[in-house]
């Protein structure tokens, strides 16, 4: 396992910090009449980022990422939509949590989890993305983050985990992409699933243009294994949950897979 890769390497960033208060709810208006850009503290530390984009046929959609401050170390996952949408959400946290630069970690390669990487990486912010995000990145017209953490082969018994701080990143194989990761606070047992997991409110998958449906549940199932005291799970697309959204999910990827 690759320990906290900040420190490894880049020599370790010491960040001034400060907080909001609890249960609060901060956002900034967007342009094009979606809603707020918002910050939800949900534990100590803890905050999801929302951001929304209207696509056709769709309609309005909402994406979630994360905010954790660790002493003198922030880590965000995900970007917002886009650029526009990103500077924004950094300027939030600036005036809200945490006024310096932290790193920025995607969970994989679509608009929603890495559309703002250019506004990212033009800010004293350190981008690390898994090596199979930043290639599929390229293929799919979205700026990689600046460097990588090596893909290792899971299913050969290697190494599948890394920390950045304290937040545990893993790769559990192929769902919704064949990138996707997800990320654990062992400290708040929160598990952000990204798009592998779905939404108690949802009856499918969501997009699967670029899915392995016959890989997901497994997937989901070494997730359940991995992280066995996780209590809070946060899916992108809709409410957090407990740990049903994994059983959830892994019925959907069954019932998807005949």
């Amino acid at each position: 396992m690759i320990r906290n890769l900040t420190l490894w390497i880049f020599g370790g960033l010491l960040l001034a910090a400060c907080t909001l208060a609890p249960t609060s709810q901060h956002g900034l208006a967007q342009e094009g009449g979606n809603p707020d850009l918002a910050l939800e503290k949900i534990a100590e530390d803890v905050w999801i980022h929302k951001s929304y984009e209207t696509i056709e046929p769709w309609g309005l959609i909402l994406s979630q990422g994360l905010i954790v401050k660790d002493d003198n170390e922030l880590i965000v996952i995900d970007t917002a939509w886009s650029n526009a949408d990103t500077e924004r959400l950094l300027d939030l946290i600036d005036e809200q949590i945490f006024n310096g630069p932290g790193t920025l970690v995607p969970t994989h390669a679509h608009a929603d989890k890495m559309g703002g990487m250019d506004t990212v990486n033009k800010r004293n912010w350190v981008t690390l993305a898994f090596e199979l995000t930043n290639e599929a990145a390229t293929k799919r017209g979205l700026t990689p983050a600046r460097d990588s953490v090596p893909y290792f082969d899971y299913q050969r018994g290697g190494p599948a985990s890394w920390e950045v701080g304290r937040i545990q990143f893993f790769y559990p194989g192929p769902g919704h992409t064949r990138d996707n990761i997800v990320a654990y606070d062992p400290k708040t047992k929160v598990l952000f699933g990204g798009c592998l997991i779905r939404p108690d409110e949802s009856n499918s998958l969501g997009s699967t243009a670029d899915a392995d449906i016959a890989a997901w549940a497994d997937t989901v199932r070494r997730v359940a294994a991995e992280f066995p005291d996780a209590e809070i799970i946060i899916p992108s697309h809709g409410a957090p949950g407990g740990r049903d959204l994994l059983d959830h999910t892994i019925a959907l990827a069954e019932a998807a897979n005949g």
